[in-house]
């Protein structure tokens, strides 16, 4: 696991940071919505909805060493859980948000049920996830063409690599998932360069 100081980095010293301010915004949650953001790491996706959308937002990450330094972006509402066992009654929340998490596990279905427990009737479920067209090649040909370097382009590379061993969602098989769940996919879209990630946003249904 890398360590704080790595996250930290990458999330406000790279163009993850940027992807993470677009995302937050594509997400448009509504004032007063109870948000969590599941695999927040260091924090800086829950700040930023609570600073741009005015909702009260919470994070929870696996690696308690992540959620140390939470409070320097200002983000006290943080916690350690498990992805699999969200430590949240039923309808806890009005929005859940989860950015290159879900396609890492071994059992993802598992945890968009939690996902679909923990969210009132109504809530909504916005992810971020590699697209089936993120490969090394091609993130490597977007790193040369656009000059990028140190942890730029490591962060790009290793997003791939990562994409390419667990796979990226392609819209069917991200409908397909989300439906076997309990969500109904409201928006899908793709984002990043050529389209390397996939933003799904979802219903939960009855």
């Amino acid at each position: 696991m890398a360590e704080f100081s790595d996250f930290l980095q990458i999330q406000t010293g790279t163009a993850w940071g940027r992807t993470l301010a677009d995302f937050a915004q594509w997400c448009a949650p509504s004032d007063g919505e109870r948000l969590l953001d599941l695999g927040c790491g260091p924090g800086l996706l829950p700040a930023l909805f609570a600073r741009i959308g005015g909702c009260r937002a919470f994070g929870l990450d696996n690696d308690f060493s992540l959620l140390a330094d939470a409070r320097l972006f200002g983000l006290s509402s943080v916690i350690g859980g498990d992805l699999y066992r969200l430590p949240f009654a039923p309808a806890s929340f009005d929005f859940l948000t989860s950015t290159n998490v879900i396609f890492l596990l071994g059992d993802p279905l598992r945890a968009l049920r939690e996902c679909q427990r923990v969210l009132r009737a109504g809530g909504r479920l916005a992810l971020l996830n590699p697209s089936e067209k993120l490969t090394v090649q091609a993130a490597t040909s977007l790193a040369d063409a656009r000059g990028l370097e140190g942890k730029n382009r490591q962060s790009l590379l290793g997003w791939a690599a990562r994409a390419e061993k667990y796979g990226g969602w392609s819209e069917e098989s991200a409908s397909l998932l989300l439906k076997k769940a309990g969500f109904e996919v409201i928006q899908s879209e793709l984002r990043v360069g050529p389209g390397f990630a996939r933003l799904v946003k979802a219903q939960k249904q009855a």
